[in-house]
């Protein structure tokens, strides 16, 4: 009879838990006005450095509700929170690979769009190879924001060994 209950009580728990994951990653209006904020302020110049490191104007996709975390609002604009995470070492390894014409020539030939976001379930704590993906011209960024943030240069590195197998 224990393992009954015990055995409907998990299954209770396992069906509301998808509802309570979209609870918990529910961003509030001060999550939203924080990243409309960035966006506003701070992303046009990062976009701007990423085309001019890669050479051309390079769709870029940021899903910036997958990218926000709920609750890190007061975070948004601080450079370790994005910046050194994700749009430095982006920026980094582009110019690294264009640093040549023969470099400049394939990226323009090959990369037709970046993808950033977040996916907590599948982001590496530090492995960052493990975060990224390049398929069908689409370089796929999925680190998790404000981790590690000194490792600007690991990031970079990741990103330069995939840009250049795959150019």
């Amino acid at each position: 009879m224990l393992s009954r209950r015990i055995l409907l009580a998990n299954t209770i728990v396992l069906a509301m838990a998808p509802g309570l994951a979209q609870a918990q990653a529910q961003i509030s209006l001060a999550d939203r006005r924080a990243i409309a904020a960035y966006r506003q302020e701070k992303w046009p110049a990062i976009e701007k450095a990423i085309h001019d490191a890669a050479g051309f104007d390079v769709s870029i996709e940021v899903e910036w509700d997958r990218l926000t975390i709920a609750g890190d609002a007061n975070n948004y604009a601080n450079d370790d929170y994005f910046g050194k995470t994700i749009f430095e070492p982006l920026t980094m390894a582009l110019r690294d690979v264009t640093k040549d014409q023969m470099g400049r020539d394939a990226l323009k030939q090959k990369l037709k769009r970046i993808s950033i976001s977040y996916d907590e379930a599948t982001a590496p704590g530090s492995n960052y190879p493990d975060g990224l993906k390049f398929e069908s011209g689409g370089l796929s960024i999925n680190w998790q924001p404000f981790s590690n943030a000194s490792d600007v240069k690991p990031r970079s590195d990741a990103l330069i060994a995939l840009l250049e197998k795959n150019l």
